[in-house]
């Protein structure tokens, strides 16, 4: 039987790259797998891995098909064209909205990354089967050896790191007045944030200068913007180029740059909840402390509501964090060599397998 994925495979982001991992993955186990794109379609990856998911695109549908989709529930145009339909869409906070947990239980199955994705969509009221098939990293990329990116700051500069779509759910606003507050324009210190908008061509400046007028914090020539689009190989250069990855995120259904931060044996700092607390803890980096409050409405979508929770990171306790990082060297380059022993052990194979596996389950046959 063949396998039908729906999903962003040309998209520079989280979602992007793991649909790329997982269906590269399941090909390698010998599925038979066609991909159908959805979403931009950025110029921004190798031509080998662009020819890769273009063969892939233009394999022919077979007859008989079970759709893999990030979407959660199959088009009207779907009725009664696949064996079974089971979606990999995700969420962050506690409880999915209405809006997605009606159409996720059109599907036959649900197959997702953790046990924070499972609870919410339970507690949101999908009932249909859930089959766990955890988040991995490629660490044949995402590697502590290779090019360092560090936008022509010297070694004896600290580069703090972040790599997030910009959105309050990320916790830009705790980052920025955390950095400002610790460090003086004086000390060898920058923040790198590598962000995007709703789509990953373009960046809301004006939300950026809303944080700093909320915070009265000026323009900072030490925080500095990249928002352009890029390739993983480049991501990668970034994270080893960086002396310590922070994202004080309020939630994560994965949290995808974080492992892949690990794997490069770059110390992380992220707050301690969230859909990355599965592989992040105190040995492999510095949790952010927080409480469990409302979520907020966004910017670019009415999903988020306060009937779901998600975390508030302490900014005065990532100031410290922080300040603890640049002066602790020798503790910091542990978290980062223990960071990678643990990024390794998750890999893009074993999601692949649990993906097979769980169709199987749904299909009741074998794929491989």
């Amino acid at each position: 039987m063949q396998v039908l994925f729906r999903h962003e495979f040309f998209a520079p982001t989280g979602y992007g790259n793991s649909a790329r991992e997982i269906a590269f993955a399941m090909e390698d186990m010998g599925v038979d797998l066609k991909l159908e794109p959805i979403g931009g379609r950025y110029d921004f990856l190798s031509a080998e891995v662009s020819a890769r998911l273009q063969s892939l695109v233009k394999r022919p549908l077979k007859d008989r098909c079970v759709l893999l989709t990030e979407q959660p529930m199959p088009r009207q145009e779907d009725a009664g064209k696949f064996v079974k339909t089971v979606s990999c869409v995700m969420w962050e906070t506690t409880k999915v909205p209405h809006a997605m947990a009606a159409p996720c239980n059109r599907s036959d199955a649900m197959v997702l990354p953790n046990t924070l994705n499972q609870q919410a969509f339970r507690h949101g009221g999908v009932h249909v089967p859930i089959y766990l098939a955890p988040y991995g990293v490629n660490p044949s990329l995402y590697h502590p050896d290779g090019p360092k990116e560090r936008f022509g700051e010297p070694d004896d500069v600290f580069v703090f790191l972040s790599v997030f779509g910009w959105s309050e759910r990320k916790g830009p606003d705790v980052l920025i007045e955390a950095f400002a507050r610790e460090f003086s324009p004086q000390e060898p210190v920058v923040l790198i944030l590598k962000t995007h908008g709703l789509n990953a061509n373009e960046f809301p400046h004006e939300l950026y200068q809303k944080v700093l007028n909320d915070h009265r914090i000026s323009g900072d020539l030490r925080i500095r913007l990249i928002v352009e689009a890029m390739p993983p190989e480049k991501v990668a250069a970034m994270y080893r180029g960086a002396d310590c990855f922070v994202l004080p995120t309020r939630a994560e259904g994965v949290g995808l740059p974080i492992l892949e931060s690990m794997a490069c044996q770059t110390p992380v700092m992220a707050t301690g909840w969230g859909g990355h607390s599965d592989f992040f803890n105190p040995n492999s980096g510095y949790p952010i402390p927080y409480q469990l409050k409302p979520a907020s409405r966004l910017w670019w979508t009415d999903l988020y509501g306060p009937d779901q929770l998600w975390a508030e990171p302490d900014a005065g306790a990532l100031q410290v964090l922080m300040r603890r990082a640049v002066t602790q060297r020798s503790e910091l380059l542990q978290k980062g060599e223990n960071a990678r022993k643990t990024a390794v052990e998750w890999n893009w194979g074993r999601t692949a397998r649990a993906f097979v596996s769980a169709l199987e389950e749904v299909v009741g046959e074998a794929l491989v």
